[in-house]
């Protein structure tokens, strides 16, 4: 069973069947899509797919307290060292929002509860990349105190076109 996080306003857990509607909501935003790399959800088939990917580990659905409502979804992907082995210390960070829920503080207290719960499971650093235009997600990020380690190009989006990105870092077990 996947652990369920609980922040002040969000339960974080596995995404279930009844989360559709919620998860189509906000996945066939166009500027959601496009800021977290994924196809723009155009019909509930498509966000049934969409809603496959959620359903792994280290993966949770953003569910509104007070509304039991999912207004988005936060991952820790498992990395690899130099050998092609899993690093379990270390995780790369995804998420999406509902653009209706932006600028709330929803996302950053996400974050906040996924780097308590890494610092538990004994993960030692967390990444993230960030197209340098969005400026939001840069945010989110440095108020969680991820440190911007390198500036570069890399494959974003579904098209996986070159575009310059901004890679953060945070040590998570100093923190806390």
């Amino acid at each position: 069973m996947e652990d369920i996080i609980k922040t002040n306003r969000l339960k974080l857990r596995q995404v279930s069947s009844a989360d559709l509607a919620d998860l189509f909501d906000y996945a066939s935003q166009p500027t959601v899509a496009a800021a977290a790399g994924f196809d723009c959800c155009q019909t509930f088939e498509q966000a049934k797919r969409f809603m496959k990917d959620l359903a792994v580990p280290e993966t949770w659905v953003l569910e509104l307290i007070s509304s039991q409502r999912v207004i988005g979804n936060i991952c820790l992907f498992t990395t690899s060292n130099a050998l092609g082995e899993p690093d379990l210390r270390k995780r790369l960070l995804g998420y999406a929002l509902n653009q209706d829920y932006w600028n709330l503080g929803y996302m950053t207290e996400a974050l906040q509860g996924v780097a308590v719960w890494a610092t538990q499971k004994k993960v030692k650093e967390i990444g993230a990349v960030v197209s340098i235009d969005n400026i939001a997600s840069q945010r989110v990020l440095e108020k969680n105190q991820f440190v911007m380690q390198s500036a570069f190009k890399a494959p974003l989006g579904t098209e996986l076109k070159l575009q310059p990105v901004i890679y953060y870092q945070k040590n998570v077990t100093e923190v806390f």
